[in-house]
């Protein structure tokens, strides 16, 4: 794991602010990951803390049997390195689970998140055009236009061994 600042790694009950966070940037706190919908409201959420009691970083994460599925990936601190640290902490916590891979699925605007999973080793592993106009037949709330107004319309899908 990357080094820096003492951190407290832990499960978060209060879900209200992470699922508002959600809300607020992807209109939805279910996820469509590939054929399946998650809840992050159902799933439990992963915190990373400061010693004194600071979040900095949230995960939310399913197993799909020998597959690990990342719901959700936040930074409350972006350009600290709290995200990696956070993405390193739910890689050690699905290879303990049995999983074998880590999935992500990105919208096609969310560049930051796709050069943030490359640059952590992820690699393509599903293109699924117009998915997410798809989804919205489910989750009529997810955003149409996302990162520096692109059109959000497919779904991209990056895995990692573990």
């Amino acid at each position: 794991m990357r080094k820096g600042p003492a951190v407290i790694f832990r499960e978060i009950a209060d879900k209200t602010a992470f699922l508002l966070l959600m809300m607020r940037h992807w209109g939805s706190h279910r996820m469509m990951i590939g054929s399946k919908l998650y809840d992050c409201a159902e799933l439990p959420l992963m915190g990373m803390f400061t010693a004194e009691g600071d979040l900095l970083a949230v995960a939310s994460w399913a197993r799909d049997g020998d597959i690990a599925v990342l719901c959700a990936l936040h930074s409350l601190k972006p350009g600290e390195g709290a995200a990696s640290r956070m993405l390193e902490a739910v890689k050690a916590a699905a290879k303990a689970a049995g999983a074998r891979k880590l999935r992500a699925m990105l919208t096609n605007d969310n560049m930051p998140a796709l050069v943030f999973y490359q640059k952590h080793g992820f690699r393509f592993s599903g293109l699924y055009i117009e998915a997410i106009d798809a989804y919205r037949a489910m989750v009529p709330t997810i955003i149409k236009t996302g990162y520096q107004d692109i059109p959000v319309h497919d779904a991209l899908e990056l895995e990692i061994e573990l």
